[in-house]
């Protein structure tokens, strides 16, 4: 835990206000299109209209005489650059990206050319004149056209396994005998349609030469797997990245793209500093989509409701290639890992699949993987309630792990580390009037109105670590973070650390972790973007929930030790014993002697600059897995379709909260993001591969009035195994609120809503379908 003295109260669990609001709301953020270059040039990317198909010619010569253009590149002038191959564990095949298209393309939106030009304006309009030549191929646009045999294989190195890229089967427990034995075996399939992140601000890049390498401003979640990639590719050592302000990522911006190492590769062929800034229609053709999967699985229990077994069957649509440093793996061994929930389980079949289309690839979003396993596991869990005619909440806690369980390991080996699960579910019952929502409902049937309850409970790692990386076979992936802080002559201390804020409010919570930890001022820390080039440590990135948890434990490493420095050159100043002193709000005063000070700045203004610069990684033994229970009340309109939701609960436990209001932020709008995936949000493909949802007009979003205000409740346990007493908790919104949805318009219209969204056409079908009351 975080050492302080006893001065003054805890910043730990205050909603101090956010030191990152007011130059972003006055405008004075600095975003990567405010970058100011000496003479840009700007980058423009010629992209595929077609699906699949052979590329026979790209004509470019138009577009290289038109004015301001400097240079016009296909994939022919790309011979020393190799294609982005994700290294993976061996025997799962990793499909080889192309930087640009190279003799085929294999999605509408994949690069073939790029423009630099003076102007961006000037760029667009020479990248029109850039004439592509396709003979198109079959599509492969959908799961079951993936699975036929029949169709075309996207990637021919994949062998005989055709457009199945990765497969996997988990069989623990004997499955077959449980089933055998049941009461009750129910058999379903469900269906989670094809998301994008959307962030505020779409990708971008910019780059120059810099001390006889290059460097590379990004709008990326993940800037150290940029800097090794760029590595590789260019064959230099001398690659620094920086992040400017980030308008939002969601895993979007965790991966890393062609268009980026490319704008890095002008920088260097031109010797000019080039900027790339992506629009709308892009984020939306080739930004990475995420989740698009069908699920088919068979689930048994006892008389008693004891879940007895589950046979899922998980296939997932990933697109034309895998992401680097992701893969195409993460997304479904997220299902099959967390497929049990917070349920105790001894038999499971798991098989799981990765399969390629003609679509753009796709990625993480927050989440990955964990809502579509909540999905399925809570309303499975509907579902043999109503089977078994036992109450859906006495359904859940018959089965839920307990807390006197913990640490509990389920069957696919996800170390639950602690807990009350049932605890959960019985606040957010009582928040929600559960007791009351039997007459609750009557009442609004006798007025007329279709009203429903959902419950959804869940388990989700966070702060994932390197073995659990390296378990998942994606060695590109480090599984640590770092820190590197440092204090100015007047005693001001900066830090950097390798994950990104890209505005969660990290520049606040980790200035009120370090001042914690070190016993400085609050208003003395300055939390700066992540910048490989500010020292030697490495690290993963923004993701995964890994900000309070690895970053923070980076944070008090790097903190205690530099506290412990600030200690032991007072004690020699003042000639006292380092146990006799106290350091906080950045004074070290002697016990029992107030009278004798040293403040922080007189010792940084007397020492060496170097001897208060410190840098940590952190690596956490084990993984943490925050839990919470969702549960909503809704309307449905039987003569529209709509949804309103009436009221929406949540009882969360992330371990200690460092800054309630930051908490509370994230997930509202974790949760604004699962009612998009389970209402309104689709990318939808025709069956030529052509996206329908390339502009917001098209692809919906909620907005203020569709999204309603949570009511939250924080439980804060104990966590033994984390350095900090906290766990991440930035997904948990978007994990649950689809499940609770679904089960809430199930009990509105009596019909099982197995399919997302929730479109207004399938909810007005099943309330013209239900039984008409008479009298």
């Amino acid at each position: 835990m975080v050492i302080r003295d006893a001065k003054r109260d805890s910043l730990i669990g205050r909603s101090v206000p956010r030191v990152e609001d007011r130059p972003l709301l006055s405008g004075q953020g600095s975003f990567l299109d405010d970058l100011e270059l000496p003479s840009p040039l700007h980058v423009v990317f010629v992209r595929s209209q077609v699906a699949h198909g052979v590329i026979r010619e790209i004509d470019v010569e138009e577009a290289r005489c038109a004015p301001g253009i400097v240079a016009v590149y296909t994939a022919a002038d790309l011979v020393d650059l190799p294609d982005l191959v994700t290294p993976l564990e061996a025997g799962i095949f990793s499909p080889p990206r192309p930087l640009l298209a190279r003799d085929r393309v294999r999605f509408v939106g994949e690069p073939v050319a790029v423009v630099v030009a003076e102007s961006p304006y000037l760029g667009e309009d020479a990248a029109a004149l850039v004439s592509v030549e396709i003979d198109p191929l079959p599509v492969v646009h959908d799961i079951a056209g993936a699975l036929d045999a029949a169709s075309p294989p996207l990637h021919e190195q994949a062998g005989d396994e055709g457009n199945v890229v990765f497969e996997r089967l988990i069989c623990n427990g004997d499955p077959d005998a449980a089933f055998a034995a049941a009461a009750h075996v129910i058999e379903r399939t469900f269906h989670h349609p094809r998301l994008t992140a959307a962030p505020m601000e779409p990708r971008g890049a910019a780059a120059y030469r810099e001390d006889g390498g290059v460097t590379i401003w990004c709008s990326t979640q993940f800037p150290h797997n940029l800097r090794r990639i760029a590595r590789e590719l260019f064959g230099i050592e001398q690659v620094r990245v920086r992040c400017p302000d980030i308008g939002g990522g969601f895993g979007m911006k965790g991966v890393n793209y062609p268009e980026e190492l490319l704008t890095a590769w002008l920088a260097l062929r031109l010797d000019r500093p080039v900027k790339w800034v992506e629009d709308r229609v892009e984020n939306l053709l080739s930004s990475t989509h995420a989740r698009e999967m069908d699920v088919q699985v068979r689930a048994a229990a006892d008389a008693a409701g004891t879940l007895l077994a589950l046979d899922v069957d998980a296939v997932c649509d990933t697109g034309a290639y895998g992401t680097y440093p992701l893969g195409h793996i993460l997304e479904v061994l997220g299902v099959a890992g967390m497929a049990p929930g917070p349920y105790r389980l001894r038999n499971l079949r798991a098989r799981v699949r990765s399969v390629s289309t003609n679509k753009c690839p796709s990625g993480a979003y927050r989440g990955v993987g964990l809502p579509v396993a909540t999905f399925v596991h809570e309303r499975v869990m509907d579902v043999l309630a109503s089977e078994t005619g036992i109450d859906r909440a006495e359904l859940r806690r018959r089965n839920m792990v307990t807390a006197g369980e913990m640490p509990y390991t389920s069957i696919t080996n996800q170390r639950y580390d602690s807990g009350d699960y049932p605890a959960a579910l019985a606040t957010a019952l009582e928040l929600i009037g559960y007791d009351t929502w039997e007459a609750d409902k009557r009442a609004a049937a006798e007025r007329g109105q279709l009203i429903g309850l959902g419950i959804s409970s869940y388990v989700e790692w966070t702060g994932t670590n390197s073995k659990m990386f390296q378990a998942r076979g994606m060695s590109a992936v480090n599984g640590f973070d770092g820190c590197h802080m440092e204090l100015d002559q007047d005693g001001l201390l900066t830090l950097w650390t390798t994950l990104p804020s890209i505005g969660q409010g990290t520049a606040t919570t980790f200035a009120q972790l370090a001042a914690e930890t070190i016993g400085v001022e609050f208003t003395g820390v300055r939390v700066v973007q992540s910048d490989t080039g500010a020292s030697e440590i490495d690290g993963t990135g923004t993701g995964a929930s890994r900000s309070a948890n690895i970053g923070a434990g980076a944070i008090q490493l790097a903190g205690t030790e530099l506290r412990q420095r600030l200690l032991d050159d007072a004690a020699e100043r003042l000639e006292m014993a380092v146990a006799d002193l106290a350091l906080d709000e950045g004074v070290v005063t002697a016990r029992g002697v107030p009278a004798v000070t040293l403040s922080v700045a007189e010792l940084a203004k007397a020492a060496d600059p170097e001897r208060y610069r410190v840098s940590r990684e952190f690596d956490p033994e084990h993984v943490l897995f925050a839990y919470a229970t969702h549960a909503c009340r809704v309307s449905v309109d039987p003569e529209t379709g709509g949804i309103t939701v009436l009221d929406y609960v949540v009882a969360e436990d992330c371990g200690r909260v460092v800054n309630p209001a930051i908490v509370e932020g994230q997930t509202q709008g974790a949760i604004a993001q699962g009612i998009g995936g389970a209402i309104y949000e689709d990318l939808h493909y025709d069956d030529a591969g052509q996206p329908q949802s390339a502009s917001f007009m098209d692809y919906l979003l909620p907005t203020a009035c569709e999204v309603p205000h949570a009511r939250i409740h924080h439980m804060e346990l104990p966590v033994p195994d984390s350095a900090t007493g906290s766990k991440g908790m930035a997904e948990g919104g978007t994990v649950a609120a689809p499940a609770a949805l679904a089960n809430a318009v199930s009990d509105a219209l009596g019909a099982e809503f197995n399919s997302l969204p929730l479109t207004p056409e399938r909810l007005w079908s099943a309330a013209r379908a239900r039984p008409q009351r008479v009298g």
